[in-house]
């Protein structure tokens, strides 16, 4: 968790959009916004879990009566409602707005469940007007502080350690599982949580997002690995590639060719860039050595919170 005033200033900016929005409450169930509004992550399974922001009150955790005390330790929210299992949340939730309910406003993340707005709208009322939030927070989290970046520095730096060890050590026979394994033990010696660990061999290095399966490896292999880790919630994600011997011409050449584009973009970017802009600069270079077609890709995007998250540096963005 950062310094407890960073998210009352976060807390300022959801409060001032209630206010202009004329919504009556804004609510986020765990995820990704509302690890950045709580300050701690947390996977829900059936039972409610909710940061409830009433326009003009503190923000308050709906939480099962069992699990309070385990939340309390995590977050910096004082104000709780607790429910028992023989309670029902959303109702409490509707007691809990008083006056507001029948035709509420409201401000919802994009990441709650339709089970969640449907129960929540049944408790309610006709929600008489549903407005999403994220927009909202999405432009806090595309800034991020120095404490935030030294957070993704470090995992970064666990997570170069992790896959130069998993290169260091791999051998021929090993499939894709047991190299992935050395991965992720390096990343959990060294204090982080692995998120993703994909190493892929030969022809599956060909193949994006395909995963880590029992191929083995094979003399002159080229070797994926797309692997990442976060700490304190922040991520990183990182891909790199080898050869198990010899590389052959092309594969050099190509080599060759994306490594001038993803440093030529890295010169050329300066603020104010259009992200679409960005991405044509090194794809530029890859289509003038024929390779245009095979850049099925984009340059790159930001990362936080979410190992996928604004800004998207892709054709066609602005």
């Amino acid at each position: 968790m950062l310094d407890e005033s960073v998210y009352h200033k976060r807390m300022d900016t959801i409060h001032q959009k209630l206010n202009e929005s004329g919504a009556d409450f804004a609510l986020l169930t765990p995820a990704p916004s509302f690890q950045y509004l709580a300050g701690y992550e947390y996977h829900m399974h059936e039972r409610l879990v909710a940061l409830l922001i009433r326009r003009g009150s503190e923000p308050t955790i709906v939480v099962p009566a069992f699990e309070e005390s385990d939340h309390k330790k995590h977050t910096w929210i004082k104000d709780f409602l607790p429910w028992s299992e023989d309670e029902d949340p959303y109702a409490m939730i509707a007691d809990s707005l008083g006056s507001s309910t029948g035709e509420s406003s409201v401000l919802l993340d994009n990441n709650l469940p339709l089970g969640v707005y449907w129960n929540l709208e049944k408790a309610i009322g006709r929600f008489g007007k549903a407005q999403s939030i994220t927009p909202t927070i999405n432009k806090l989290r595309i800034t991020k502080s120095e404490k935030e970046t030294d957070l993704m520095k470090k995992a970064g730096h666990i997570i170069d350690d992790a896959v130069m060890k998993a290169f260091s050590q791999a051998q021929l026979g090993m499939n894709e599982l047991n190299v992935q394994q050395i991965v992720q033990n390096e990343i959990l010696r060294q204090g982080a949580s692995p998120t993703f660990a994909a190493v892929q061999f030969g022809e599956n290095s060909a193949l994006p997002h395909a995963g880590s399966s029992t191929r083995e490896l094979k003399q002159d292999d080229v070797v994926l690995m797309d692997c990442g880790c976060a700490l304190n919630g922040y991520n990183t994600d990182m891909t790199r590639v080898g050869i198990a011997g010899e590389p052959t011409t092309e594969i050099e050449r190509v080599y060759s060719i994306v490594r001038k584009a993803e440093e030529t973009a890295i010169e050329k970017i300066s603020r104010g860039m259009n992200c679409g802009t960005a991405d044509g600069v090194a794809r530029r270079i890859i289509e003038d050595e024929g390779y245009g077609d095979y850049f099925t890709h984009r340059l790159g995007h930001g990362i936080g919170l979410e190992v996928h998250e604004p800004p998207y540096l892709v054709r066609g963005s602005t």
